[in-house]
């Protein structure tokens, strides 16, 4: 496999003592096949071939495009055996740990930069610098952490890296974080040591820059610095406004909660409401008081009243084609929501709060039978009878969700915001969905999720009772023949 190189790159080699390999001086004589060949390998991903190269007496130190050893080669790229053995059988062959490439960066930063946490413990093993700097003045660091390598950041934590170092113009690995939408990783660095700054590069705030990012774990961190909530970017742009106009319906409700003031306005008097509006981010207007535009869901209605929140859930069922369309609308636009019941919620949430919780479940008693199918325990009593059940979890920010596909693997999927999760279940164990996995997604302020009939064993004009809990709202039941 081949990664970060261009035809020819054997080609560009410079020329040296024994023809067309680049090398610091070399103390003995090379071979000059075997240091082709070395180079050849490492640029295929080839590991015994690397390792047969180098008993023949080839150079480690050899050069190729952009000043590339077989050393960075291996830090950056993908091999499947023991990259950790390679790099030790480079590094007894006397391979420069500090060499560096056209750009200054050395294969630490290299490893860093790709997120290869295998190669990058080896190579702080065997002495590599971890403060070093490339010609940009980044270090391993901040190249981790703007790539969101949060492993590779861990690792260069424990060895000692400096976590407070900065560019000649201000960027940091936990400021480089932020921009980029990596909150968990600017998280570990701060706990490491850093700071939060009160001011970043071109006097941007670090609230601008995490906005910018559009990760809430991210402007989370920041709030919990107590920053200036009137910050502006260079157009005049608030935090609030800058998600607004950018579809961040989270990160607008955790600022509010935080306080913010949306009735702040940039260089052309514009509000966030009005770039909102603009932008025709439906849910956004009505999460900032203009008028919510919602979707109507058809099918079969059943209403949960919740004091906490001051009105109904509604759940919805109904048939879409081949499949069962489950929506959940909530008395305000679904994000609304998120973050602010007792689950997931941040510690710089002032207002706008409620208590317990409203993830949604549905109850799928398909025989309209409910002395059949699930068996009721102490936590599951409103679930007795059911044959199939769409539960929703509420997730958290920066997180990888993890569950087993149709082949029985472990697959993650990373979510960089609240969720609500669904899991299909039949009779309270995970369903075997195949390639279908369920999927909880936002409507314009409504929560809505797609299942084919067919993995829930119904047709059209079938007889279902359906249970609808809202968290700890409580739960109400309908039978109903499917339509």
């Amino acid at each position: 496999m081949k990664l970060f190189i261009a035809a020819g790159a054997i080609a560009l080699l410079a020329a040296s003592s024994f023809g067309p390999f680049a090398s610091a001086a070399p103390k003995k004589k090379y071979d000059t096949k075997a240091t082709e060949a070395l180079l050849q390998a490492a640029l295929d991903a080839e590991e015994d071939a690397m390792i047969a190269a180098l008993a023949a007496n080839a150079d480690p130190n050899v050069k190729g495009e952009e000043a590339w050893t077989p050393l960075m080669y291996v830090a950056a790229g993908t091999f499947f055996g023991d990259a950790e053995s390679l790099i030790d059988a480079l590094v007894k062959a006397k391979a420069e740990l500090e060499a560096k490439n056209s750009f200054g960066q050395t294969a630490l930063m290299l490893a860093a930069r790709e997120g290869r946490t295998q190669q990058l413990d080896a190579l702080i093993k065997n002495g590599a610098k971890v403060n070093a700097r490339d010609d940009d003045g980044w270090s391993a660091l901040m190249l981790a952490a703007f790539n969101g390598q949060h492993q590779c950041v861990k690792s260069l934590i424990a060895a000692k890296a400096d976590v407070s170092a900065k560019t000649e113009d201000g960027w940091d690995g936990a400021l480089l974080a932020l921009s980029e939408g990596r909150g968990s990783v600017a998280r570990v660095i701060v706990e490491a040591g850093a700071a939060v700054p009160k001011d970043g590069p071109g006097r941007t705030a670090p609230l601008i820059h995490a906005v910018y990012g559009g990760d809430l774990e991210a402007v989370r961190l920041v709030l919990e610095s107590s920053p200036d909530l009137t910050a502006r970017d260079s157009d005049g742009w608030s935090a609030l406004e800058i998600a607004a106009n950018n579809d961040y319906p989270q990160i607008v409700m955790e600022l509010l909660r935080a306080g913010i003031d949306a009735a702040l306005k940039d260089k052309e008097e514009k509000t966030a409401l009005d770039r909102a509006i603009e932008s025709e981010n439906v849910e956004i207007i009505a999460l900032l008081g203009g008028k919510w535009d919602k979707p109507s869901p058809g099918g079969t209605k059943i209403s949960v009243p919740c004091k906490s929140i001051g009105g109904n859930v509604d759940g919805f069922v109904e048939i879409k084609d081949a499949d069962l369309l489950f929506s959940t609308l909530f008395p305000k636009p679904m994000s609304w929501y998120l973050g602010g019941g007792n689950t997931n919620r941040a510690k710089t949430a002032k207002s706008l709060t409620y208590d317990g919780s409203v993830a949604p479940s549905f109850y799928l008693d398909t025989d309209a039978n409910p002395k059949t199918g699930q068996k009721p325990d102490m936590f599951t009593k409103v679930a007795a009878g059911a044959e199939y059940s769409l539960e929703y979890g509420e997730m958290g920010t920066s997180v990888t969700i993890t569950y087993t596909d149709s082949d029985g693997k472990t697959q993650q999927r990373n979510v960089f915001g609240n969720v609500f999760d669904p899991t299909l279940n039949k009779e309270g164990d995970y369903l075997d969905t195949g390639d279908f996995y369920p999927s909880g997604y936002n409507n314009n302020g409504v929560l809505q999720t797609t299942v084919p009939m067919s993995l829930v064993g119904v047709k059209a004009g079938q007889k279902v009772r359906i249970v609808f809990e809202a968290g700890s709202c409580g739960s109400k039941e309908m039978t109903v023949t499917l339509k």
